[in-house]
């Protein structure tokens, strides 16, 4: 389980810049794509971050069909694809107790789990996740994102997740350089 101190140590591994929503989305996909059966991912940042755009995009990752919304009334959405993808806000929760009571752990027998407002819960988590931190950036939209892994299965993730998004960065540049080309003929 996750002890009390937050962030967890050591430092970030990884940071972007966000500067739209769409691309906060982008990222969202990438590790959406990248996650595998057990893997959990803690987002922490304050109301209206983008925790919930980046899990709309791990959704469309994961080949959802349902497309991502807050779960700050339900505690818990599910959305079936690829995996199985728990999506849980604990700003709601009271205490620990009650983040036991979900049974988050059993999530991850078949699925992956992320955790928006981890903080609440964080002796009742898993212990190797990959905890991202988003801060406002230099104007409205920007964000500037951290992405620290606390153990090896969560660096491993990191690791194919930018890999990922490298490749649809590549493949979306090369759409906007073919529109380009195509313009300028």
């Amino acid at each position: 389980m996750v002890d009390g101190n937050f962030p967890p140590d050591p430092g970030p591994a990884l940071l972007l810049v966000s500067d739209s929503e769409l691309e906060t989305m982008r990222i969202g996909s990438a590790i959406g794509h990248a996650l595998r059966i057990g893997d959990t991912v803690l987002l922490s940042g304050e109301l209206g971050a983008g925790k919930t755009r980046l899990v709309h995009g791990m959704a469309e990752g994961v080949e959802s069909t349902i497309p991502a919304r807050s779960p700050s009334f339900v505690i818990v959405n599910e959305y079936p694809g690829r995996i199985r993808l728990s999506h849980c806000d604990l700003y709601r929760i009271g205490s620990v107790d009650e983040v036991e009571e979900l049974a988050l752990d059993e999530r991850l027998t078949d699925g992956a789990l992320v955790i928006e407002w981890p903080e609440v819960g964080a002796n009742a988590l898993p212990q190797d996740v990959l905890y991202m931190k988003f801060v406002n950036g230099e104007h409205l939209e920007q964000r500037l994102i951290t992405f620290t892994p606390t153990g090896p299965r969560s660096a491993g993730l990191l690791s194919r997740s930018a890999a990922v998004f490298e490749a649809l960065d590549a493949a979306v540049g090369l759409s906007h350089k073919s529109e380009s080309e195509s313009a300028s003929n």
